[in-house]
This record gives C-alpha cells, structure tokens and sequence, in this order.
C-alpha cells in the first residue's frame, strides 16, 4: 500500500458515508480514519456547534436513533437546516436547545427546535400559504383588541396545526411555556401579557431577524418577545430563510398597532400589515425530543 500513489486510486463508484475511509502516509506507514470519525473530531457532538454549521440534508423519518441522539444531548448527524420528511411534510431543524432553561419552569431538556419548509399544514391537510383573497390568518378584521391571545391564528389555527404536528410526532411533541400577549393600550402598543403552556408557536421578530424592528414595545418588549430573545441558526446561517424562499410571506407575533401585526416579507424586508390581510402566510415552530 505504501507504494501506491494516490492519482492511482480508481473512483470509488459506490460511496458508502459509513465506510468510507481518509488514508494518511507517513514514509512506510500508513493508517486510515472513517471520514465521519474524522468530521466529528473536528466538529465535536454537543447543541453549541451543531447550531453553527448549515447542512440542509434530509434525515428521512424522524426513528429512535435520533430522538436518542436528541434526549442524550449529542445531537449526532443532525444539523441546522437539516430535515425531516413526515407524512408529505418536510420539517427543518431552526435551532438546537433553543429553550432549554426559558420560560417560567426549567423541565425542559434538550430538543430540536423546527419550522416546516415554508407553511404550516392543518390537520385536514390545508397549507396554509397565502392566497391574497380568502386566507386572513391573523384575524377576519384588522384588529389587535386582546393581544395576540385573542386572534384568530392563536384560538383556530393553532390549535389545529398542533393536531397535525400531533399526527407527525407523536408522543415526541414537546410541551414548552410561552409568553403570550393579551391587550393592547390606547396606542395599540401591547401592555398585558402571561406564560401559557404550548406545543406550537409564532415567531417573533427577533427569532427571524435577531432584533425588534416593526414591533410596538412602548411598554416594554416582554409583551412582544418574551422569553424567544435570540435569533434561530436557521435564519443567522441561511438568510434565504428570512425572505422564505421568496415565496410568500409570513406572519410574526409582534404587535405593532392597535390594527397591525409584524411580518416577514418574502424580498427580505421586514413590515407589518392590518391583521385580516389575505397575503401572509404561517410558519409555526415547535419543539421534539
């Protein structure tokens, strides 16, 4: 082996990522690593540096191995912007451990954080991407009378979302604690808000774009943002994730008025829009482990 050049060495036409090898040479010696050994001692287990490398690679089904992977805190072979393919549904990993000692309890252990590719599904199958005439996700009106607690997405279409994330994840879906605004001021700036119990939620601004820029936080930003105070590795690693692909828009939790809510635009812009506008979509997030 010693004496084989390595312009030598034939294609190898059935690659095999489990039993592919690096060779190292060293005078009469020469030894071999298993390329996945090899990444994975420069690239170490752990949620602090899969958060930081973008792979985009399907997972296939979600199966034991992972959810072992997950619950033991390795997170081995998943990555952000890697998927999993449920029933017709594609699912991203957003972030790693991104809750993990938030909300107003610390049970919570570690866990993948996911969005679906693009739009949310309803448990009879609906995505729910705009359409520009019939999809006022938000609210039937343009008002934020109540917070975010008292729209229509929040009391509807949540609730059927998580029955589809139900279907997908089974007993793998995570409880988690969020907080949830609940009345706006004479200035529709949000001023009353509470922790609630949930297995899906809406982003925020800061979770898409790392800040507050269209939300009203006259009364101070914990309304609006809650415990989600740092921007998802999905959107920091992948900026194509903020505009959605350029497909349409998303709707955000963020109050900005008495008749306006945030969104994410799909050139990249970050506005906002009367509450019963039929052009955003949702993008919901949820946590498996």
């Amino acid at each position: 082996m010693s004496d084989v050049r390595i312009q030598d060495f034939g294609e190898n036409l059935k690659p095999d990522v489990n039993n592919d090898f690096v060779m190292t040479f060293n005078d009469n010696s020469e030894s071999k690593t298993r390329l996945k050994d090899a990444f994975y001692s420069m690239v170490p287990d752990g949620a602090q540096t899969h958060n930081n490398v973008f792979r985009g690679q399907n997972l296939g089904a979600l199966d034991a191995t992972h959810i072992a992977n997950i619950q033991n805190g390795s997170f081995r072979d998943m990555f952000i912007g890697d998927y999993f393919s449920i029933n017709g549904s594609n699912y991203v990993i957003a972030g790693i451990n991104y809750k993990r000692g938030h909300g107003d309890n610390s049970s919570l252990g570690n866990h993948l954080l996911l969005m679906p590719d693009r739009f949310s599904k309803l448990d009879d199958g609906t995505v729910m991407r705009s359409d520009g005439k019939t999809t006022h996700y938000m609210n039937d009106t343009d008002t934020t009378a109540g917070g975010f607690a008292n729209t229509k997405l929040y009391k509807t279409y949540m609730p059927s979302i998580q029955r589809k994330l139900e279907a997908d994840f089974g007993s793998h879906l995570l409880n988690f604690r969020q907080v949830v605004s609940t009345h706006v001021d004479a200035d529709g700036a949000p001023d009353q808000g509470e922790w609630r119990d949930a297995k899906v939620g809406i982003p925020g601004e800061v979770m898409v774009y790392g800040t507050t820029l269209n939300g009203n936080n006259k009364n101070y930003a914990w309304y609006n943002v809650g415990d989600d105070t740092m921007q998802l590795p999905l959107f920091r690693l992948n900026p194509e994730e903020s505009n959605n692909h350029r497909d349409a828009a998303f709707w955000l939790r963020d109050i900005h008025s008495a008749s306006e809510f945030a969104c994410a635009g799909s050139v990249g812009d970050a506005t906002w829009t009367g509450a019963s506008s039929a052009w955003y979509g949702v993008r919901a997030f949820f946590l498996i482990g």
